[in-house]
C-alpha cells in the first residue's frame, strides 16, 4: 500500500513539473565579461534591428526591444507597442532618451542603469532579441512561446503599493 501511495506521489509530482516547464523564454543578463553587445551599438546599429517601443508616455520609453532582420525567429508585442520604422522616428526617440553627447537623459530605458542590455532566450536555447527595459516601472517581463518561432512578451506594471498591473 505504500509503495501504492509513493508511485502516485511520484507520478502527480513529474506531471506537475513536465507542465510547469514548457512553453516559456528566458532573459539572460548579459554580464560585463561575456557582453555580446552595449547600449551604444544597438543603437548605432538601429537599422539591423526590428525595433519595438512600449512608451511611458511618447517618446519616453519603458521598454525597448531589438529584433534581429536576419534570423527566422520573430518578437510578438501587443497593441501598445510601437514599431521603429524610420531614422526620423528612432532619431526622435533618441533624442528624448539621450543627451547630445550620448549620455542618458533622465527619463527612459536608456536612463535606468539598473536595466543593461539583456538577452531574450527561448526554451530551445536559441537567441531571439535584446531588450532594455526601465526598471523602476517594469516589475516583471513575460515571455512565452506563441509557436516554434515566436515568442510573446507581456510586461506587469508597477503600481505603487498596489498590484502589478498585467500589460501587452
Amino acid at each position: 500500500m505504500k509503495t501504492l501511495k509513493v508511485l502516485s506521489l511520484m507520478f502527480i509530482a513529474s506531471v506537475f513539473i513536465m507542465g510547469c516547464s514548457g512553453n516559456y523564454a528566458k532573459l539572460k543578463t548579459q554580464s560585463e565579461s561575456d557582453s555580446k553587445v552595449t547600449r551604444r551599438e544597438l543603437i548605432d546599429n538601429w537599422s539591423d534591428y526590428d525595433i519595438w517601443v512600449n512608451y511611458i508616455r511618447a517618446p519616453y520609453i519603458n521598454i525597448i526591444v531589438f529584433d534581429p532582420k536576419n534570423d527566422d525567429r520573430e518578437i510578438l508585442v501587443g497593441s501598445n507597442w510601437s514599431k521603429v520604422k524610420d531614422q526620423e522616428l528612432w532619431t526622435e526617440i533618441l533624442k528624448a532618451n539621450t543627451t547630445s553627447d550620448g549620455d542618458n537623459r533622465s527619463r527612459g530605458a536608456f536612463y535606468d542603469w539598473r536595466s543593461g542590455v539583456e538577452e531574450i532566450w527561448g526554451p530551445d536555447n536559441e537567441f531571439y532579441a535584446f531588450i532594455i527595459y526601465q526598471t523602476s516601472k517594469v516589475d516583471s517581463i513575460y515571455l512565452e512561446l506563441a509557436d516554434e518561432k515566436t515568442i510573446r512578451i507581456s510586461w506587469y506594471r508597477r503600481r505603487g503599493r498596489g498590484n502589478p498591473v498585467l500589460v501587452r
